[in-house]
């Protein structure tokens, strides 16, 4: 029990420690004009999202992928008849119609 004790007391004393290494950090962070750090603990363990760069027009457009031997066909979505039209047409509008009945409620 009593090494479990000094084993406690030991972590406490690195924490202390530690958390006297991040203020002083934070400090120089502050003095230096950095940002602040995250305010939640998930936060920091999150990876940031990227954002996609607009792609301006000084750069070079991308490279047309070349059609060689392994390069797989595109796939085309085949044509809708004018009666699969007229039938998604129908359930659209009655799919709409029931939303906006329902929104009016």
């Amino acid at each position: 029990m009593n090494d479990i004790t000094q084993a406690i007391a030991d972590r406490q004393s690195q924490i202390e420690r530690l958390q006297a290494e991040i203020s002083a950090l934070n400090d120089v962070e502050k003095m230096l004009g950095g940002s602040a750090p995250p305010s939640r603990p998930e936060a920091a363990r999150r990876s940031p999202r990227r954002k996609k760069s607009p792609v301006s027009a000084a750069s070079p457009p991308a490279p047309a992928p070349t059609a060689g031997p392994q390069a797989k066909p595109k796939k085309k979505r085949r044509q809708m008849t004018a009666e699969e039209r007229k039938a998604v047409s129908e359930r659209m509008t009655a799919y709409w119609a029931e939303r906006r009945k329902k929104a009016g409620k």
